[in-house]
């Protein structure tokens, strides 16, 4: 008997389950390589280049601070600017780091997450955090 009164919320369920899409600024971090190694006496020299798209469909403003923080091992270290990004647009930080040459290769975890700061800025300006950080072993 409530089979009938089920039904309609058997087929609303995969609605409700499903992401809308991003009404907004949606900034997130598509990927992160290695793009030099080097070694020079007994040092390694490692570039690593992050990518970061605004996937939303609205423009950051041209006031916002953005940056992506690197964290090696754990430890913040470092920080690296980003401009506002329109709708669509990318943009690419590098990282550089030094180990030595004795070191063991890929013993290196680094996570880059986008931060924000909005002190002036009305209004959420990342629809979400998802796609917010990337890790990489290096």
């Amino acid at each position: 008997m409530l089979a009938p009164f089920l039904l309609p919320f058997a087929f609303a369920a995969p609605l409700i389950a499903a992401n809308s899409p991003c009404s907004g600024p949606h900034p997130i971090i598509t990927g992160a390589e290695l793009q030099s190694h080097t070694t020079n006496g007994k040092l390694n020299q490692f570039v690593v280049a992050v990518h970061v798209k605004n996937a939303g469909t609205k423009g950051q403003p041209s006031n916002l601070l953005q940056s992506v923080e690197v964290l090696q091992n754990g430890d913040r270290v470092d920080q690296k600017g980003l401009p506002p990004l329109r709708p669509g647009q990318t943009a690419t930080v590098t990282y550089t780091f030094t180990r030595s040459a004795g070191a063991a290769m890929h013993t290196t975890r680094l996570t880059f997450m986008l931060a924000q700061r909005t002190y002036a800025i009305p209004g959420p300006q990342d629809c979400s955090a998802d796609n917010d950080s990337f890790r990489l072993t290096v």
